[in-house]
């Protein structure tokens, strides 16, 4: 009799821990997209009809969750074609990164939100375009200047402030010498 307790009270405990585990699998989702490449470096290539925007494989994508612990790194398959399934509930950012042949020429990065009403984004997609394209419109990289300021808005006003104080003072000099 205790025998037969003991093994049901196992068996219990053991069903609670496999339900714990199945339900912890249905709280999670799945992100998918394509990677294509961008002839003419409009940011637009999934199904646009341009002869030559073609599927790219083997781009890597990197996947951070909101909380920033979580980084998962995939690649793009032979269709063009990635996902990370089984992924937990997060505000995922999703980011094209690829090698320097190639640029990113749409948003990047992307969000793929999921929680308990949205276990599937599609359509996470990203076009590319190569680095070196030549006599096509080609994606414009723009670099900053080493060393320079972010703008030269801050000197400006300084300079019509100085302007303005100098005027003031000429014109109070003057006023003092009519009288």
């Amino acid at each position: 009799m205790k025998k037969t307790v003991l093994t049901v009270f196992l068996l219990i405990i053991l069903l609670s821990f496999a339900i714990g585990a199945a339900q912890a699998q249905n709280n999670r989702g799945t992100i998918q997209g394509l990677v294509y490449e961008d002839v003419d470096g409009d940011g637009l290539c999934v199904d646009t009809g341009v002869e030559g925007e073609v599927p790219v494989e083997g781009i890597d994508i990197e996947f951070l969750s909101s909380d920033e612990k979580t980084t998962i790194t995939l690649y793009s398959g032979p269709e063009g074609i990635y996902g990370l399934f089984a992924a937990g509930q997060s505000y995922w950012r999703v980011t094209a990164r690829p090698n320097a042949d190639w640029v990113v020429t749409s948003e990047n990065p992307l969000w793929a939100p999921l929680s308990d009403t949205n276990r599937a984004v599609t359509d996470v997609n990203f076009c590319i375009q190569k680095a070196n394209a030549v006599g096509k419109k080609s994606a414009t990289v723009i670099l900053p200047v080493s060393g320079a300021d972010r703008n030269n808005l801050t000197g400006i006003a300084a300079g019509i402030g100085i302007l303005f104080v100098l005027a003031g003072f000429g014109l109070e000099y003057r006023r003092r010498q009519t009288n």
